[in-house]
């Protein structure tokens, strides 16, 4: 409780009871809003009290800038007239409320380890009751709310440019010094003159930032300059003359490439004028193609023909010989049936072998045992076909075994002694056959006298687990529309042996016949380089062939089926083909070759531009 005083307060009392502050807080008490009207007379009520609250005292300078302020903090000379504050205001709105210490000397200074290069600054996000006092002091009536904390530089503008300029004169010497020098005391100074650490590193970024406020004097001066007439008329000079320029230069390009379109123009019209001539030329050769068909159909009906006769010839002469055989039967017959009944005695004699089975007997006593080629011998002949003809030992393998379910095709200068080098280090001997436009169909080939192909074709009937390869030379000097799926599908169903290996080959000049789109899914185009060289004999027995019964690897697979180029039947086919790579040959390289040529199946029925087109559709003199 307070007691009513009668006695005015003297001048020279204290301004205010400590107590007072505290009570000051509570909404039920108005007090003066400065500590001045203390002053004035009166009388002292008998108050109670139920609460009392805490509040919170700052400091905020008024007879100082807040310039000094820091200086101050910095000096550890800061008076403020109370014994403990809460917070300091530094800048406008900005307060210290961390980071500084009383002395004991009662002076205010910053923390220890705390500069004004890195204070935590803080503002008051909402609007407190708050009373200021002559002396600095501010008394918020209300809780005040202090924002997140931001760091700031409070070090004046002189300061930070000077530390800047140190360490950029630092850096300079460090640079001009940092060659050359031979004693290991002298480079560590260098090493330390030319590095900083983080606390060095925040003058120049506060340089920095001083720096980005101001603006450049590059962006002040055009505006500067476009107020004043005389060089407005200038700009619009210029720009006329500019604009003449630049006229000038885009009327001389648009004539240089006038120009340049008339040459092309003449160029693209002597290329019309040469197809022009070449398809007439082509239509010629057309002309002559078909006046040779022609001839070719007469020569193959006359053929049939004379067949027709000839078969009709051994009918009526195998008719003429039944004839007799039955009228001599006849007569055996009717002379049994003269001679008197004898008792024929049936032994378990064995009738003599027939003439077809003592033909077969002589001819297995014929043959010679084919030798196979072992493990280690294939390994060395595709090493040694790789080495020799460029291919790789993928390349060569994918040849082999496509061999004998589709056509691959060598293109190049020496595709075709190449495809015979294979041959003869597969089979022990060149089986070779040429194709020419006389050579029309399968039976063609068959019935050349030059051609091997007939003998392999007997070998491969007669040693079916051996692999019987033969060379098929120039396919596209004919039409080879008309054999190729005969052949293929002839040996798919077991009309033709189907160890028997076929390797075509095509040229890259001369004169060829277009292979249909068709006929290209047969074939498997492997480029062969300039490079090859002739294949030294690597012959080592015979290879063994495989069967479609081959059990598929499931690395195989693996392979195949990581790119959509294979579905289905054809993966499956894949597959089994890949699975029969011999050891030391990697599947990858092997797998690599089947999905080129899946790809390369793709593009002929897709757009139809694709790989060596040239070689089989281009007609050249």
């Amino acid at each position: 409780m307070l007691e009513d005083i009668e006695d005015p307060r003297w001048p020279d009392w204290p301004m205010v009871s400590s107590l007072v502050a505290p009570i000051r807080g509570h909404s039920e008490f108005k007090l003066p809003p400065t500590m001045e009207a203390y002053d004035a007379p009166g009388r002292n009520k008998f108050r109670s009290f139920a609460t009392v609250e805490p509040l919170t005292v700052v400091y905020s300078p008024r007879d100082i800038s807040f310039d000094e302020v820091v200086a101050r903090l910095r000096a550890g000379t800061l008076d403020v007239p109370r014994g403990k504050i809460s917070a300091i205001e530094v800048g406008q709105g900005e307060w210290l409320t961390t980071q500084f210490v009383r002395q004991p000397s009662g002076f205010y200074a910053f923390q220890p380890g705390s500069t004004a290069r890195s204070l935590f600054v803080s503002k008051i996000d909402n609007r407190p009751d708050a009373q200021r006092m002559p002396s600095g002091i501010v008394v918020f009536l209300s809780q005040p709310h202090w924002a997140f904390a931001q760091e700031k530089d409070f070090r004046p503008r002189e300061e930070i440019v000077e530390a800047a300029e140190k360490w950029l004169g630092r850096a300079r010497h460090a640079v001009d010094d940092a060659s050359g020098v031979p004693d290991m005391v002298e480079r560590l100074r260098n090493v330390v003159a030319s590095t900083i650490d983080e606390d060095e590193k925040a003058d120049l970024s506060a340089a920095i930032r001083m720096l980005a406020e101001r603006q450049s004097l590059v962006e002040v001066m055009p505006q500067m300059l476009l107020r004043d007439a005389v060089f407005q008329g200038r700009m619009k000079e210029f720009e006329a003359v500019e604009r003449e320029r630049i006229k000038a230069a885009l009327q001389s390009s648009l004539q240089v490439e006038m120009d340049e379109e008339k040459s092309r123009l003449v160029e693209i019209r002597n290329e019309i004028a040469d197809a022009e001539t070449r398809l007439a030329l082509a239509g010629k050769r057309e002309v002559l193609l078909r006046a040779e068909v022609d001839k070719h159909d007469e020569a193959l009906r006359a053929r049939i023909a004379e067949v027709a006769h000839q078969i009709d010839a051994d009918a009526k002469a195998s008719a003429n010989k039944l004839h007799d055989e039955v009228a001599a039967l006849r007569e055996m017959v009717a002379e049994l049936a003269t001679r008197p009944e004898t008792t024929v005695e049936t032994s378990g004699e064995v009738s003599p072998p027939s003439a077809v089975q003592a033909e077969a007997k002589d001819h297995d006593l014929e043959t010679p045992v084919e030798p196979k080629a072992d493990d280690d011998a294939r390994k060395s002949i595709i090493a040694g076909l790789s080495s020799a003809t460029g291919l790789t030992a993928g390349d060569i393998v994918a040849i082999l075994l496509k061999s004998t379910e589709d056509i691959p095709v060598l293109i190049g200068e020496k595709a075709s002694s190449v495809a015979a080098d294979i041959v003869a280090a597969i089979g022990g001997e060149s089986a070779v056959a040429f194709c020419d436009p006389s050579r029309i169909s399968w039976q063609d080939l068959m019935r050349d006298e030059t051609s091997d192909l007939a003998s392999a074709v007997a070998k491969a009937k007669v040693n079916p687990d051996i692999l019987v390869p033969v060379a098929i030379c120039g396919i596209t000097n004919g039409p080879c529309e008309y054999w190729i799926p005969q052949l293929v599908e002839s040996r798919r169903i077991g009309r033709l042996p189907r160890n028997l290996a076929i390797i075509a080959s095509a040229g890259v000049d001369g004169m060829r016949v277009s292979v249909p789109d068709s006929i290209l899914r047969f074939l498997m185009p492997v480029a062969i380089p300039d490079t090859a060289k002739p294949v030294r004999r690597l012959y080592a027995g015979g290879w063994t062939a495989g069967s479609d019964a081959d059990r598929a690897r499931p690395e195989a697979m693996d392979i195949l089926s990581r790119t959509e180029a294979l579905s289905g039947a054809a993966l499956q086919r894949a597959t089994k083909a890949l699975s029969r790579v011999p050891p030391g040959v990697a599947l990858a390289d092997v797998g690599q070759v089947f999905l080129r040529h899946a790809a390369w199946l793709a593009s002929i029925t897709a757009d139809g531009q694709y790989e060596f087109k040239n070689n089989f559709k281009k007609i050249e003199g």
